[in-house]
């Protein structure tokens, strides 16, 4: 299909970790070739940079969390990049993936992506129906009893204390197994300025707050109305909500941060 033709949109998302894929073997990021199969023209600079936490201290602690996997009730994953390598630390430290994962664990994601991806293993996990966030899994039925639990929380090194915070006060043991780390990157300021200088670019996509945060912060003071005047694509109604007080003007909000969903929502707007 060719419904996006002559679409010009700018990406600022990280690139996929290199030799992280899914188990069918897969590339994980298949956002970019959805639009290109559509075809739009997509130019990927990302303002973030995503990468494995790899000190000692840091394989110390992640390989203590991974073989003690078995005593937990529950385990949470906060996104696709926290599946996929807490996945392949199971699969390389611990146990057969799925076949030998504890029988009675339940598993969460907190979003579509992060479900396809545990789904991509072989594992299933709960997940929120509409919010796609830490209040969304904190509303789940199965999450409101939890006294006496442990619960294992795969994540990035900071981000938001909500959920364990909440799972805490609940009445669960709750541990934070930091996986990777995420910098700002300035690497292709110079390029994201000059297309927005050019009036190329048809459409913004955004997949979180922090990465609109972070492309706001290198775009020149002269080029910011420009790109607040620019439409943008968003993942969740978080972020939309983020972007709208920030000064977007028109922003779209797909059903989660899944390709499929984000593409649809971009054709509904595009077809327009």
């Amino acid at each position: 299909m060719s419904d996006l033709q002559g679409l010009q949109a700018l990406l600022i998302r990280p690139k996929p970790l290199l030799g992280i894929v899914s188990e069918d073997g897969k590339e994980a990021d298949k956002f970019t070739c959805y639009l290109s199969d559509c075809g739009a023209t997509t130019y990927h600079y990302p303002v973030m940079l995503v990468s494995p936490l790899e000190g000692p201290s840091d394989l110390g602690q992640i390989k203590e969390y991974i073989l003690d996997f078995a005593h937990y009730d529950r385990a949470v994953f906060i996104s696709r990049t926290a599946a996929m390598l807490a996945m392949d630390w199971l699969a390389n430290y611990c146990v057969m993936v799925p076949e030998g994962l504890p029988i009675n664990m339940h598993y969460y994601a907190v979003g579509k992506s992060t479900a396809k991806t545990l789904s991509d293993w072989g594992v299933k996990a709960e997940l929120p129906k509409q919010a796609f966030s830490s209040e969304g899994l904190l509303a789940l039925p199965s999450l409101q009893n939890i006294t006496g639990e442990k619960i294992i929380i795969f994540c990035g090194a900071g981000g938001r204390p909500l959920l364990a915070e909440q799972l805490s006060a609940r009445g669960a043991t709750v541990s934070r197994c930091e996986l990777y780390q995420r910098q700002m990157t300035d690497e292709y300021a110079e390029q994201i300025n000059s297309l927005i200088f050019s009036n190329k670019l048809d459409l913004v996509i955004a997949h979180s707050g922090e990465l609109l945060n972070n492309l706001l912060a290198m775009v020149d003071g002269s080029q910011q109305s420009l790109l607040r005047e620019l439409p943008l694509l968003v993942s969740s109604e978080r972020v939309a909500k983020n972007a709208k007080e920030k000064g977007f003007k028109e922003v779209l909000c797909a059903g989660s941060a899944l390709p499929e969903d984000m593409v649809s929502a971009l054709r509904g707007w595009y077809s327009k």
